[in-house]
C-alpha cells in the first residue's frame, strides 16, 4: 500500500508539473484546436473520457454520494489525471492500509 500512495502522490506531483508548464509555455486554444483537428487527438479525448467514465463508475460503486461526488466528477472532468491521482491517494490514507477497504469504500462491511 505505501507503494501506491508513493506513485499515487508522485503522479499527482507530475500533472501539477506538467499542468503549470502547459499553462506557462503553451497557449490551449491554438494547440487544442490543432489538436482536435487532427485524428489522433480525438482518439485521445475519446480515450480520455472513457477513462474517467469508468473512474466516475468506481468512485459510485465505492458509495461515494451526495455533493463530493458531484465535485469529485467536475473535477475529474476539468482536471482530468490531476484529480483522479489525488482521489486515489486520498482513499489509499483513509483505507487504513486495507485493500478491501480502499477497492469498495463504504461497500465493505465491517467497517
Amino acid at each position: 500500500m505505501k507503494t501506491a500512495k508513493v506513485l499515487s502522490l508522485v503522479l499527482f506531483l507530475v500533472m501539477i508539473c506538467s499542468n503549470v508548464y502547459g499553462a506557462v509555455f503553451g497557449d490551449v486554444l491554438l494547440e487544442g484546436q490543432m489538436l482536435l483537428s487532427l485524428l489522433w487527438g480525438r482518439l485521445v479525448l475519446v480515450d480520455f473520457y472513457v477513462g474517467m467514465i469508468l473512474f466516475i463508475s468506481w468512485m459510485i460503486f465505492r458509495k461515494e454520494s451526495g455533493w463530493r461526488l458531484l465535485l469529485w466528477i467536475v473535477l475529474c472532468i476539468c482536471l482530468g489525471n490531476f484529480s483522479t491521482s489525488l482521489y486515489i491517494y486520498l482513499a489509499l490514507r483513509h483505507s487504513g492500509g486495507d485493500w478491501n477497504r480502499f477497492f469498495y469504500g463504504k461497500r465493505v462491511i465491517g467497517h
